[in-house]
């Protein structure tokens, strides 16, 4: 279970190497039958996109029949991706995005390095008193359903602990900038943009764009359609007002995104 955390590497040189296979001018099927060496859900993705893409089936259609395969973030960009024509800086943007992650799970496993090992030397030694009053076949027993609640309790606590990490209101903020740059930099509908690049920060925000009609979320600014978004600060928001009056989002919102990763709050 605990390797499953360590998706994001995968995943990340999946994207790397899907992108430097279009570069080449390579067909998605060609491209996905040679990328090799990934594990888990990063392979459950290459293989379903592989099938589907040799089928004739475009990347979008496939992340819309299958969108629990995939990251929030990660459906959103893909689909945009199609939309928007902008493949390359997808893919590119989500090697990104999936080693920033990879990267933040080796802080939380620092974090939970000492208390785990210290309950797994407690789960060993605990039951101890038994191999002394010569009952050896309950120690096993103890130390075995020990080992398997710690297994099961470590992977939970390091699942619970990541998920909390990601969803940090500074990194849904970041999400949202770098999706919002992307989505509004390829010429998207404010609507679509506004839909997509909320898909991508986090389930509260999605809620918040869908209380719009699809009418409102076209014709009004972006800092309309976002203002009083939960966990959007007034940085964001006087940034997002800048992109607008400047037209310049991939800079303004692109370099938010920037200080939101490095720890800015």
């Amino acid at each position: 279970m605990l390797r499953s955390f360590d998706d994001g590497r995968d995943r990340s040189e999946f994207y790397r190497g899907w992108r430097a296979g279009i570069s080449a001018g390579l067909t998605h099927p060609h491209i996905l039958s040679h990328l090799g060496g990934s594990r888990g859900s990063t392979a459950e993705i290459r293989q379903y996109l592989l099938e589907g893409t040799t089928a004739g089936r475009g990347i979008s259609e496939l992340v819309r029949r299958r969108p629990a395969l995939f990251e929030p973030f990660e459906a959103a960009l893909l689909v945009l991706a199609e939309e928007g024509g902008q493949l390359d800086a997808v893919l590119r943007e989500l090697a990104d995005f999936f080693f920033r992650q990879y990267r933040m799970m080796l802080v939380v496993k620092r974090r939970l390095a000492y208390p785990l090992f210290v309950s797994l030397v407690a789960i060993v030694l605990g039951p101890l008193p038994l191999l002394f009053m010569g009952q050896s076949r309950a120690y096993v027993a103890a130390l075995v359903v020990g080992l398997v609640a710690w297994g099961a309790f470590g992977g939970a606590l390091l699942a619970g602990r990541a998920q909390a990490y990601q969803q940090k209101p500074q990194f849904v903020r970041a999400r949202l900038a770098r999706a919002l740059a992307m989505t509004v930099g390829a010429g998207l509908p404010l609507g679509r943009a506004a839909v997509l690049s909320a898909g991508a920060a986090g389930p509260d925000m999605a809620a918040h764009v869908r209380r719009f009609s699809e009418r409102a979320l076209t014709s009004q600014p972006l800092s309309v359609t976002f203002a009083g978004a939960p966990g959007l600060t007034p940085e964001f928001m006087s940034t997002l007002l800048v992109a607008e009056r400047t037209g310049d989002h991939a800079t303004t919102l692109g370099r938010l995104a920037t200080l939101y990763e490095d720890g800015f709050q």
